[in-house]
Order: C-alpha cells, then structure tokens, then sequence
C-alpha cells in the first residue's frame, strides 16, 4: 500500500526508472501473497456465502488486475499497463476502505453481521468504479504537450 502513491507520480518515475521497476515488481510479489491468501480466507469469512463471494472476488479481480498490468508491461504498453496498475491499487485500498467502514457501521448501530456482509462488497466495489471513472477520465483528456 505505501508504494502505490510512488508508484503513480510521473517525475519520480522519470528520474528513478530502475527504483520503480523495483518497487514494481515487489508490488507483484506482495499481490501475489495477498491475493492467494484472500482467496483462501475467504472461504473462512463469517457470515456466510455472501461475505465468501464478495472476499473471494476480490481477491480473484485483485489478482487479475496486478497479472494484467504485469503482462501490459512486458508488452511495452505504457497506457493500458497505467490503467491496469490503477484498478489493482484501488483493490488493494480495500483493505483501507473495509477498515473505515466497519467502525462507521457500528458506531452508526448496524448490527454487524449486516456490516460485515454488505461491507465484503462495499470495501472494494465503489474503488473500483472510481478507478474506471478515472480512467475514463484521462482517456478522454487531452494530451499534454
């Protein structure tokens, strides 16, 4: 989590190529980790087949999204690798956003069987549709000269 904003500011890039792939590549392997152990975890979650599917699918697109940006790069394709490496990382703050909703939802009184099935989907699902808004956004941007 604490690369992600390191990774995605252009000047340092640009200056520190090699640090990037680095920290790229330890990226990968830390996804890797987390993302087989999510998917194993979440066949352990409570409440239910609910809270199974929305773990486990998270971990599943979290996986493809850091395999798709890794492959877009070996490809040489910048663009699509950047769009990629957005949607992993917005997956990745879920583990952020689960954390801020869960003690909202009980100090707003939810019970929390009721948070925790609803927040195994609301930790990732809205990071996501703000990475496609943004996204989105940048692909009908101008470009920069």
């Amino acid at each position: 989590m604490a690369l992600g904003p390191w990774q995605f500011n252009a000047r340092l890039r640009q200056r520190f190529l090699n640090i990037h792939r680095w920290m790229g590549r330890s990226y990968v392997v830390a996804v890797l980790f987390g993302g087989l152990g999510g998917l194993a975890l979440a066949t352990r979650s409570l409440y239910g087949l609910v809270t199974h599917l929305g773990f486990a699918l998270l971990a599943v697109l979290w996986l493809f999204a850091t395999l798709q940006a890794y492959l877009r790069i070996r490809a040489r394709d910048q663009v699509r690798h950047r769009q990629w490496m957005i949607r992993s990382y917005a997956l990745t703050l879920a583990a952020v956003t689960l954390r801020i909703y869960l003690p909202a939802s009980q100090i707003a009184g939810i019970p929390f069987p009721d948070a925790y099935q609803t927040i195994s989907w609301l930790c990732w699902v809205p990071n996501l549709v703000v990475a496609e808004w943004w996204i989105l956004r940048s692909r009908l941007a101008p470009a920069v000269v």
